[in-house]
């Protein structure tokens, strides 16, 4: 059984790029983003193998609590995503304004 899907291996590529952004670039914003995304996916997706009583290897399935918690994790990403976007629409909007008359 394969346990590392297209999207398991997509997440753990988000998180070490959220990573790097937040240890050499310090943009903890920017870091949550990425790491929220590839968590939501890592979660999303995951998927454990059991063994029964009789031997028999199987796969177990996502429990609800973590498919929501991935959901709400994709979600938190999209939304710090929009607040970033209105962040720098207003720092160029202030770099753009022209200065005071004194």
């Amino acid at each position: 059984m394969q346990k590392f899907s297209f999207r398991v291996i997509i997440g753990l590529i988000f998180s070490a790029i959220g990573m790097v952004t937040l240890l050499l670039l310090k943009q903890p914003l920017t870091a949550a983003i990425w790491l929220s995304f590839g968590n939501g996916l890592i979660l999303s997706d995951l998927k454990f193998t059991g063994t029964d009583a009789k031997g028999i290897t199987y796969t177990k399935p996502i429990p609800p609590a973590r498919f929501f918690t991935a959901l709400f994790l994709i979600v938190m990403a999209v939304v710090m995503l929009a607040l970033q976007i209105y962040l720098d629409f207003q720092e160029s909007a202030a770099a753009a304004a022209p200065a005071g008359i004194n």
